[in-house]
């Protein structure tokens, strides 16, 4: 008979091997998940405790200087307060405001950490004339001989990955912004561990309803977390990280220190490929201020736009912004955070925005491109993106705007007077201090606030008659001329030795016969040119042009003499800088200096000049080039009887248009033409010239006013001759000669006994 079968429970032995092997399963476990939570431990506090965020440099212009006898009417003073995003008001109320009675301005300065020191905020009265400002006093009557205005931010160097911010400390966030975010986002936020049950259960059940994940249910510190750490996945893996570094951030550090690394993190917009983050770059991005002055209605739009920056955003979606808004405010009331009439009042408003502000070098890419240009000599990309400086530059943003209107308005003149196709003429400028070469404006293109193709600095054209002055240069370095000295302007063959042998013409056809260098540089004769050019040397002239720009020269052929080579608008502001600042070369520069995020000085750029050419022929020559504008190619100028410089240009064929011209304080190079090297039709004076004069408008010019050097006089001369000529004697001309030369009379108009002999003595 078989035997029994029998159940057999388990030992004790196997049992004992089941517990054991669930400790062990346990103990890895733990030390597993102990590993884990250090690493994320680790991770969490190497980034709080070390630099949290890329922050780009912020690029400042020159900040305006303010004082009594500036020409500035009280109109322009309040467009430029309105730039820096100054608000009026009826009475003034904070920094930041402004409050005008006809030509009476109260402003209140914002506080600024200027590269000389810090500003504190100032009160100010300031009464203007028409055009002038007549006084500048203080909160005490006192009077203030100069003020300066904080600059304006023109742009920003950020990293690869776009993001943007402004840091904003914690003393500097309103407290209505602080308990605005904890009503709406997270009520529970002073008392939680990093998550909140409640907001957890609530967003299990509305998800458990909807069959899909709709609502997360996260505290602020989780909200920073998944901003800091984390992508936009919803997976029970992502959500549990997620938990466990919220509480890992709970227990390092305390809840300010949170909440204002979610201020500064949180992102809340886009402006193209720029990632608007934090509250501080947003209060300047929405409204163009800063964020400690911010009031109700724009905290309660911020805060609204966190739970969908793109779905609210208020430039494309006003509507839907305000709608949202409007909740936040309630929210605000609810909790007693505004009373019932700043909501009523609020509510029955939209938001107030202001356009987007000028970030990212977008409104002033031509002059960007050359800040970043000056700064690659000292920064790698990657920290100039996130190193958090500030750099301080020259541009002054009123006349680069004057600039810019200058060439929109003269191209559409011409494009319409000449019947030429429209929105295609193409224009470059570069504006910079005559003495110490500082850019003050630039512009690449007819559509400067547009990045491209700058055609200021890589734009390479045909210079044309601009070249002439460094061979009028080098005859009076030579000792063997003068502006009255003459040089014969009849055909010839340049050079006949040569298979490739040329002639010369002149622009006209026309020639001449024996003509004073004053009327050859001023008339722009290409065949006098050529002959002196020649007699002095070509290899001379491109050893001269190197010196003067520091940068070889490789055509030392005739034509160079006429301006057959390549250059951009800033080669030549650099090369005619030597003329306009006395025979100094300084380099075109942007930056001042760069600043740390302490504010530390980080490097300053000093102006650095040399002299090189002699200061005699530099004042024959600018002297020639003031006779350009009086009686030469210049003279279909308004300006040309204001003691101005000037020279114009023209390349074969009518491609190019150009023209250089300064007076005592600035130099300003025009280039106009088509990208594909079409003939454009004009001749410098007839075009680039025409901006120049619109810009001059602006600029109200300052006559050139250079000392005579030792040995040389004053003396007028006939234009046409360079015979000595009474002053009241038609066609004549002052010009910078040596005081020995002894010059023929013009005839019958020629210098009285007296003077002849005064000149004896001279």
């Amino acid at each position: 008979m078989p035997a029994d079968r029998r159940h057999r429970n388990p030992g004790p032995g196997a049992a004992a091997l089941l517990l054991r092997f669930g400790l062990y399963a346990a103990a890895i476990g733990f030390a597993v998940l102990a590993g884990y939570l250090l690493y994320l431990d680790r991770v969490i506090s190497g980034t709080f405790e070390g630099r949290r965020w890329s922050v780009p440099a912020r690029i400042y212009a020159q900040p305006l200087e303010i004082y009594p006898g500036l020409g500035l009417s009280v109109d322009e003073f309040e467009v430029e307060l309105k730039r820096l995003g100054y608000t009026r008001t009826g009475s003034l109320s904070a920094p930041g405001t402004f409050h005008r009675d006809d030509r009476v301005l109260d402003v209140w300065l914002r506080g600024f950490s200027f590269s000389d020191g810090y500003r504190p905020a100032t009160r100010l009265r300031l009464r203007f004339a028409s055009d002038r400002i007549l006084s500048l006093d203080d909160e005490s009557d006192a009077r203030i001989p100069l003020v300066r205005l904080e600059p304006p931010q023109i742009g920003s160097f950020f990293a690869s990955h776009g993001e943007d911010r402004l840091i904003v400390a914690p003393e500097d966030t309103p407290p209505l912004l602080t308990e605005t975010l904890k009503v709406v986002e997270d009520r529970r936020f002073d008392a939680h561990p990093g998550f909140d049950w409640m907001g957890i259960a609530r967003a299990f059940w509305t998800n458990l309803r909807a069959g899909e994940v709709q609502q997360g249910g996260s505290t602020l510190t989780q909200q920073l977390v998944k901003s800091f750490f984390l992508d936009n996945r919803r997976t029970l893996g992502r959500k549990l990280k997620e938990l466990a570094m919220a509480i890992i951030l709970e227990l390092r550090f305390d809840k300010t220190d949170l909440l204002n690394a979610y201020i500064n993190e949180i992102y809340l917009g886009q402006d193209g490929n720029r990632a608007i983050h934090g509250f501080g770059l947003a209060s300047e991005f929405y409204f163009n201020k800063p964020i400690n002055e911010l009031g109700a209605p724009e905290i309660a739009l911020l805060v609204a736009i966190i739970r969908g920056p793109s779905y609210y955003n208020p430039y494309q979606h006003l509507d839907r912004a305000r709608q949202r808004r409007d909740l936040v405010l309630g929210l605000m009331r609810d909790q007693a955070l505004i009373d019932q009439p700043t909501y009523e009042a609020t509510v029955s408003e939209p938001p107030r925005l202001s356009r987007p502000a000028r970030r990212g070098g977008r409104y002033y890419p031509g002059f960007m491109d050359l800040v970043r240009r000056q700064l690659a000599d000292s920064y790698d990309e990657q920290l100039l993106g996130s190193g958090g400086y500030r750099v301080f530059t020259t541009l002054n943003p009123r006349i680069q705007e004057q600039t810019e209107s200058a060439i929109r308005t003269t191209l559409q003149a011409l494009e319409a007077q000449r019947g030429l196709p429209p929105d295609e003429l193409q224009a470059a400028a570069v504006v910079t201090s005559t003495q110490t070469g500082d850019v003050l404006a630039l512009v690449g293109g007819r559509r400067p606030g547009f990045p491209g193709f700058n055609r200021a600095l890589m734009a390479k054209r045909p210079v044309g008659s601009l070249m002439k002055p460094v061979v009028y240069l080098n005859a009076f370095e030579s000792g063997r001329y003068h502006l009255a000295s003459q040089i014969d302007d009849t055909p010839f063959i340049a050079d006949p030795s040569r298979p490739d042998a040329w002639t010369p013409h002149n622009f006209d056809g026309k020639y001449h016969g024996q003509v004073p260098l004053v009327r050859a540089l001023g008339d722009s004769l290409n065949v006098a040119t050529v002959r002196l050019g020649l007699e002095l040397g070509v290899e001379k002239t491109a050893q001269r042009l190197a010196e003067l720009i520091d940068r070889p020269i490789p055509n030392a052929y005739p034509s160079l003499l006429l301006g057959a080579i390549d250059m951009s608008p800033m080669d030549m502001a650099r090369l005619y800088t030597v003329f306009a600042s006395g025979g100094f070369s300084a380099r075109p520069t942007s930056v001042i200096e760069v600043r740390d995020e302490t504010g530390a000085l980080a490097q300053h750029y000093p102006i650095t000049i040399r002299k090189v050419a002699d200061a005699s022929a530099i004042a024959q020559l600018n002297s020639g080039l003031r006779s350009v504008m009086s009686n030469g190619t210049g003279k279909t100028s308004r300006f040309r009887n204001r003691g101005v410089a000037g020279k114009t240009g023209t390349s074969d064929d009518f491609r190019d248009s150009w023209f250089v011209g300064f007076d005592n304080r600035h130099l300003s190079v025009i280039w106009i033409g088509y990208d594909d090297n079409r003939p454009v039709g004009l001749t410098g004076a007839a075009g680039a010239m025409r901006v120049w004069d619109e810009l001059m408008r602006s600029l109200n010019p300052v006559p050139l006013n250079q000392s005579l050097p030792p040995g040389f006089i004053e003396r007028d001369v006939d234009y046409a001759t360079g015979a000595w000529a009474r002053s009241d004697c038609a066609a004549t001309v002052r010009i910078v000669l040596p005081n020995k030369v002894d010059l023929p009379g013009k005839p019958g108009c020629g210098p009285s006994l007296g003077e002849r002999v005064k000149s004896w003595f001279d």
